[in-house]
């Protein structure tokens, strides 16, 4: 199925605004990165306030339950490097420039917060530790998204590299035995 003019908007409004933020990206830019022209953008997506609000993130990271639990902190990862290597939209470095850039930072960090609790719970071991496990592991997938994105860390190391090596340490934070031993 062919995208329509107003995915192909808000895909490149995705990738602009989470690679850039809010205050850097103009029409003419989204435009370019959707291969349109800034009056169809302007005509399918309105103005610039509504298109970011149109392309904020419905959702980070889900799993379903067939994801073996001993292989979530890989999968995370390798989502992270697949939407890198397809050029999608990170919504973990998008949620970094949400804060920053909302009328209401506060209100977005605590939105934000909210998400994590909500949606990382779910894949970290319970423990006295959980609050603190699911939080780092949102610090761990927000830092590998800005790393790869928005820093170009790890531009010569193969995916397959960073998938095991970062995937374990993720694993090591959702299983609250590993993170005894190890740390």
């Amino acid at each position: 199925m062919k995208p329509t003019s107003r995915d192909l908007v808000i895909e490149a409004a995705r990738r602009l605004f989470a690679e850039r933020g809010y205050p850097s990206v103009t029409i003419r830019q989204i435009a370019a990165e959707a291969g349109l022209s800034a009056s169809m953008v302007m005509k399918v997506g309105g103005n610039k306030a509504k298109i970011y609000q149109d392309a904020a993130p419905s959702s980070l990271d889900q799993l379903d339950s067939s994801t073996p639990r001993s292989a979530i902190g890989q999968t995370l990862a390798n989502r992270i490097l697949l939407r890198r290597e397809n050029d999608m939209a990170e919504p973990w470095a998008q949620a970094i420039f949400r804060t920053a850039d909302a009328p209401d930072p506060q209100g977005s960090r605590e939105e934000f917060h909210q998400w994590v609790r909500t949606h990382l719970t779910q894949w970290v071991d319970s423990g006295a530790d959980l609050e603190a496990r699911v939080e780092l592991l949102a610090c761990l997938m927000l830092g590998l998204a800005v790393g790869l994105r928005t820093q170009r860390l790890l531009s010569n190391t193969s995916d397959e590299w960073i998938a095991e090596h970062y995937g374990q340490l993720m694993q090591k934070v959702i299983e609250a035995d590993a993170v005894k031993d190890s740390f």
